[in-house]
């Protein structure tokens, strides 16, 4: 049994159904949701925020799309979050149980905020950003990162007493922003730390940021064919120097940056002040794709390179913008794709810097459910206009006059292949035909009716 809701209100939002049924919520409204719940899918349209107020447990909750603000805690017992912006402000959420997983969001956490996982975790093409005293405690299982970053930035911190803890395609840990006044750290308290690709990092910032671990790191191929082992008791990297931290005695495991571990071991590093990109966004509009994105600062960056694909690899360059290379106030990037895919594709960026090195955005999906081409006739029209359709989605088809005053109107659904308006009615002039998808793809033509 599925049973459908559409959120309106919080007070509308009391009755769920448990058991093995699903419930899934359409929100198309900026909605509130305060409620334990079993089984349930929440379907949040573009640019729609659901307010999480008071939430018990959910079991097996899905959150799909749009914004998501927790109010109060969520424990996961699991939770799939998928294509999100996800807003945690002195709250937590808390996986307790199966595999929660996060594929392309976008997580903000400040104030005390936190992930504390009890259990396993998958963070897949998403970018989490943990601000002020947040942190991400990884208590429960294997914790799996693939093509993303975790940043770490003013005193926040990573924690680890169970693991493994798995770095996959490119993914980075990032600690700290730059700043000497960051604290922030990595902390691994026995499980294993494992880096899988010469692409995926993790990086100290500054002299105030460490990595914490009494054990090794492993370099692993992918296929797992070879492993090396490399310490990091007993470093004296970036410490005993003018302004720097005492070096740690009797072999302490402690690492200060700048530094960088990576596939082929620790390395020291200039003071990195990493870019960070926020507010990635892909939207359809006018038969194109708008991608929109940001960076709080830069150092160092080339061009961001924009990507697309059809089916979430096998990614093809469709074209480059370029960075503004130094800067620590926030810059704002937009890239047109004017011939996008119709139908679902996959955007990300790749920022590259100067000495050629590579990072990844998130990746966001879109659906484009282009109109190619109006094609109607005969044009002039005397008694019937036949307007010939080529769009997947459902689709609105408007006659007017010259004032814009709607005369006719039909709505089909996807894939109609002809729409026909009798005319003879109309004095001789022109008129406009206009075509809508349910996207908000419209396109306009000029039609003349002759008597």
């Amino acid at each position: 049994m599925k049973t459908i809701f559409t959120l309106l209100t919080l007070l509308a939002l009391t009755s769920v159904t448990t058991g093995f049924a699903q419930t899934t919520y359409t929100v198309n409204s900026n909605s509130s949701y305060s409620a334990s719940c079993s089984n349930c899918v929440f379907n949040i349209a573009d640019n729609v925020t659901l307010t999480i107020k008071n939430t018990g447990t959910c079991n097996g909750c899905t959150f799909n799309g749009g914004n998501i603000e927790v109010e109060h805690t969520i424990t996961c017992q699991p939770c799939s979050f998928n294509d999100n912006n996800i807003t945690l402000d002195n709250q937590s959420i808390k996986p307790n149980s199966n595999t929660t997983s996060f594929k392309n969001v976008v997580l903000t956490a400040t104030g005390n905020s936190a992930i504390i996982a009890n259990t396993a975790v998958t963070i897949t093409n998403s970018v989490f950003t943990f601000n002020n005293n947040s942190y991400f405690n990884n208590s429960g299982g294997q914790l799996d990162i693939s093509n993303s970053s975790l940043n770490f930035f003013g005193n926040a911190y990573f924690i680890a007493n169970a693991g493994p803890v798995n770095l996959k395609n490119g993914s980075k840990l990032v600690v700290g922003n730059g700043l000497l006044a960051s604290n922030a750290y990595i902390k691994m308290n026995g499980p294993a730390l494992n880096i899988y690709d010469a692409t995926s990092s993790i990086i100290l910032s500054n002299y105030n940021n460490y990595y914490f671990n009494w054990g090794s790191y492993n370099s692993l191929s992918n296929n797992k064919t070879f492993t090396t082992t490399y310490p990091t008791t007993a470093s004296t990297l970036n410490c005993g120097g003018a302004g720097q931290n005492a070096c740690g005695m009797w072999g302490a495991p402690t690492v200060y940056g700048p530094s960088a571990f990576n596939f082929a071991g620790v390395a020291s590093m200039n003071a990195l002040l990493p870019v960070l990109l926020t507010n990635f966004a892909a939207t359809t509009a006018n038969n194109q794709v708008a991608l929109n994105w940001t960076t709080q600062q830069e150092l160092n960056a080339a061009y961001f390179s924009v990507e697309r694909s059809a089916i979430g690899s096998a990614w093809e360059n469709i074209g480059t913008v370029p960075a503004k290379g130094n800067a620590t106030a926030l810059s704002s990037y937009t890239y047109a794709d004017a011939a996008p895919l119709n139908g679902a594709a996959f955007y990300r960026l790749v920022v590259v810097d100067l000495d050629g090195s590579k990072s990844y955005s998130s990746t966001k999906t879109v659906r484009a459910l282009l109109v190619k081409e109006i094609s109607f006739y005969p044009n002039p029209a005397i008694n019937n206009v036949h307007i010939s359709l080529n769009s997947t989605s459902e689709t609105t088809i408007q006659l007017m006059n010259q004032s814009g005053q709607v005369l006719q109107e039909q709505k089909v659904a996807g894939n109609t292949a002809l729409v026909s308006f009798n005319v003879q009615q109309y004095p001789r002039g022109m008129y406009i035909l206009k075509v809508a998808t349910a996207d908000g793809t419209t396109q306009t033509g000029k039609l003349l009716v002759a008597r």
